[in-house]
This record gives structure tokens, C-alpha cells and sequence, in this order.
């Protein structure tokens, strides 16, 4: 098999890796009144182009051409998308109100009559994932704060066929998160969860026994933070991604931090795999981020289809913007923010998805969407689709592909960063690649599934025995 890390070249000719600038494109797709909460992409109406859910508002894609408001919709509130009947048609959880929203086949939504009983007063961020390994997507449900005294607790709510969804974990020790994502970090077939706590409070990792009983983690495996003096960050989001391709899932934590230096800056963490535990190595003195104050939102995407996962991160301070870091390999990244032209300011807001399906993945940020120039590398594009043992979704199957001794991995995710969501269709970038290649998907349930597909398209992946 042939296969070229594109980016290698940044090690010896910067000059050679410049950007080439992303295109705004809000007005002219008819995107006019976007707000700049929290989006989520997901495809609601199965026509193989993905929509857009923000601030209230769903926005049907036309074809990559436009997108068309829906309208006299009972929808509120920042949302994410996830099938929690498993009807094959995604639903929307909204974390802001506790309200769940069934989707009519396409045609449009309805009150589920399943919302949460209770809720916290304040929530930033919440995830879905199928904790309990039941086939159905449970929710875990962040709680904030109203400054300066109260504070809400985090719970996890079980999805069950006969009750709705039931209460059945609350923490015991409350902590001020913001947001939730969640991963198989640890390989051993359930999703655990990273919760992203603020106000110099120390960040959680909920390890999973299997069967939804949580354990936090975080001190332990090396994700909690630093504590000095008795502090660590003001967490606002964080990601799981494979920044090294090696076949395990990293994580990168989103701090914003004041001017003192006891405050953790934001982290990129590296997986040490099954050899080191599962635990994490601190990578953020090589990659070298830059620090601005308020830094806030993580999204990761292979934006240069270079098969390494690149990062964006927003601001929400007057005088800071948003940064693109392109991964140059062996933790080394490159700020292009400016080139790219999406060095926005003042928003919580990023998520990554491919609208126009040209194979390069496209960035809503700050209440304006931004073309992908593209390129000439290669991709591939996976859809999985889950068969009741499975939810339908597929949230929490990963799918991995061996190349040229690396092994690139993706996973089907609830939420990212603070209350958004990247598309659920996995990205893969290629690079020099053309020869087919072969997709190991791991499967929720912990089932292994072999394909093998030509590059260049979109393949669509059912579970099977």
C-alpha cells in the first residue's frame, strides 16, 4: 500500500504547509440570523446531507447548495442529536431545558413525552452514550452553578423501554462542569466519560465497569490537572481524538486560565495505550499551544485530510480569537489561524462537518459557517448503523484503519467541547492514499467487524453478527 504523511514536510519547510483560507459562507448558503450557541450536526432527515441544529432553530441542507430553516418547530434550547427509540431517525436532547424531541421520519419533530421529571437549574453540557450496554442511549447530564454560592450536581439518566429515562446516578461530590464527552478511552468495550469541571476544580474521568457504575479515575490516570496549591483549571471543554495514530485515544483539555501560572493551561494528553495502563502522558510542553486567557471550546477534525487530527479552539474574551492548529506529527502542531481566515472571536460555538460532501470537513464557529478549501488528498467517509444490540446511532462504535504502520481512529461521538456535536459520520483524511483499505469497527457491544472499501465516497456500515 502506498501512503504519505503530507504533513512531514512542515518538520523542514514551513513555507510549504501555509493554509489556504477558509470561505464564509453563511449568507450565501441562506443562513441568515445564525446565532453563535452551541451547534450539532446530524443528518434528520436521511437524505445523506447533514443538518444544522442551533440556538433554537433546524436548518435543512438543500444539497450542499442552501440551507432552508424548519419552521414551527417545538424545539429550544442547545441540543444534541441521538436516536433514543431507535427508530433509525435521530431525536434531540436539549441539555439547556431537559426536553427530549422525537423525530417524525424526516418530517419533523414532536415532544417525545419522555423529557427529563428534573433537571439542574443550570446546565452547559451534556452527552449521549449507551452507559448501561442495553442498546439504548442513556444521557449523562452536566450541572453548573449560579455564582457565587450554588451549585448543581451532575446525573446520569438510564434510558429504559418501560419508564422512560430514570435517574440512577447523581454525584456525590458536586463539582461546576461545564462540558461532557465521552469515550471507550481504556478499550474494554463501555463508554467512560471526561467531565470538564471550572473554577480551579479538578476534572473528573467516570471509568465505566460495564455496567453504568462509575468510578472516577482522573488523579490516577494523570487527567485531573496539576492541583498546585491546592488548584487546577477553569475547564470549560475538552475532546477525545488520536493525535498520534496509534491506535488509542488521546485527549485534549480545554483550560481557560488566568495570568497566574498555578492555573492549568489547556493540556494535550497522550494515551499510553494497554502497555502504560491506559494512564496519560502530559504532551503539551512539545505541541506548544499558545496561551490566550479565555480560551474555551475545543472541535477536532482532520481539516487538510493529511490522516492527522488537527485542532480548533475558541475564545470568548474581547482581544482573543479562535486558533486553528494544524497537527504537524509527533505532537508538534502549527498555528494557520490567520491564513484559514477563521480566527473569530468571542464564542463557545465549533463543530466540525463535511456539508457539502466533498470529502474536506467544513467548520460552523461564532455563527458563521466556513467552507473547507479542500485539497488534493485523500478520504473516506463512515457511516455506521446500529441494530438494536446496538443503538442506532452508533454512538460509542470507533473505527480504526491501518496504514503505512499507523493506525488511524475515530469514534462516533454524544457531544464535544461545551454542548456541541461533530457530525456523526466519521472522517477519515488519506492523504497520497488510492488503494482500498480495511475499516476495523468496534462496535459498542464490544463486536469486531471487518470491511474493506475503495477510498474517495461515503460507505455505509450496518452491524453484523
Amino acid at each position: 500500500m502506498r501512503y504519505c504523511w503530507c504533513l512531514f514536510m512542515c518538520a523542514t519547510a514551513q513555507f510549504a504547509c501555509a493554509a489556504e483560507p477558509f470561505q464564509d459562507v453563511t449568507q450565501q448558503l441562506k443562513l441568515n440570523g445564525l446565532s453563535g450557541s452551541a451547534a450539532a450536526w446530524g443528518d434528520f432527515d436521511r437524505d445523506g446531507w447533514v443538518d444544522l441544529y442551533v440556538g433554537g432553530q433546524l436548518w435543512r441542507n438543500d444539497g450542499g447548495k442552501r440551507f432552508a430553516l424548519v419552521k414551527d418547530q417545538p424545539l429550544s434550547g442547545a441540543s444534541i442529536w441521538g436516536d433514543f427509540d431507535n427508530d433509525g431517525w435521530l431525536d434531540l436532547f436539549s441539555w439547556a431545558s431537559g426536553k427530549l424531541y422525537r423525530n417524525l421520519e424526516g418530517k419533523g419533530f414532536a415532544d417525545s413525552g419522555r423529557s427529563l421529571p428534573t433537571k439542574p437549574k443550570v446546565s452547559l453540557g451534556a452527552t449521549w452514550g449507551d452507559f448501561d450496554g442495553d442498546g439504548l442511549l442513556d444521557l449523562y447530564v452536566g450541572g453548573y452553578e449560579v455564582w457565587p454560592a450554588e451549585e448543581f450536581p451532575d446525573r446520569i439518566w438510564f434510558n429504559t423501554k418501560t419508564e422512560g429515562f430514570v435517574e440512577k446516578w447523581r454525584q456525590k461530590r458536586v463539582l461546576r462542569s461545564r462540558g461532557i464527552t465521552a469515550a471507550d478511552f481504556d478499550e474494554d468495550g463501555d463508554l467512560d466519560l471526561y467531565v470538564s469541571n471550572y473554577r480551579l476544580q479538578p476534572n473528573q474521568l467516570w471509568q465505566n465497569d460495564g455496567k453504568g457504575r462509575f468510578k472516577d479515575v482522573a488523579g490516577e490516570f494523570g487527567t485531573a490537572g496539576d492541583g498546585r496549591l491546592g488548584a487546577w483549571g477553569h475547564t470549560i471543554g475538552s475532546a477525545w481524538g488520536d493525535f498520534d495514530n496509534d491506535g488509542h485515544l488521546d485527549l485534549f483539555v480545554g483550560n481557560f486560565s488566568h495570568p497566574p501560572a498555578y492555573q492549568d493551561r489547556s493540556k494535550f494528553l497522550k494515551n499510553l495505550g494497554p502497555k502504560g495502563k491506559f494512564h496519560f502522558e502530559d504532551k503539551s510542553a512539545v505541541a506548544k499551544l499558545r496561551w490566550q486567557e479565555s480560551y474555551a471550546s475545543p472541535a477536532l477534525a482532520d481539516f487538510d485530510n493529511d490522516g492527522l487530527l488537527d485542532l480548533f479552539f475558541t475564545t470568548v474574551y474581547a482581544g482573543d480569537k479562535s486558533v486553528l492548529y494544524r497537527n504537524a506529527g509527533d505532537w508538534k502542531f502549527t498555528e494557520v489561524s490567520q491564513p484559514a481566515k477563521v480566527d473569530v472571536p468571542t464564542t463557545y460555538q465549533a463543530a466540525w462537518a463535511d456539508f457539502d460532501n466533498d470529502g474536506f470537513p467544513d467548520l460552523i464557529t461564532g455563527g458563521r459557517l466556513f467552507r473547507n478549501p479542500g485539497g488534493n488528498n485523500h478520504w473516506l467517509k463512515v457511516r455506521l448503523q446500529g441494530d438494536g444490540k446496538v443503538n442506532s446511532t452508533a454512538i460509542g462504535a470507533q473505527v480504526r484503519i491501518a496504514l503505512g504502520g499507523k493506525t488511524l481512529t475515530r469514534q462516533v461521538e454524544g457531544a464535544t467541547g461545551q454542548g456541541n456535536q461533530n457530525d456523526l459520520t466519521l472522517h477519515f483524511g488519506l492523504g497520497s492514499h488510492t488503494d482500498p483499505v480495511k475499516l476495523e469497527i468496534r462496535w459498542p457491544d464490544g463486536h469486531r467487524q471487518q470491511v474493506e472499501t475503495p477510498v474517495d465516497r461515503v460507505v455505509e456500515i450496518a452491524r453484523r453478527p
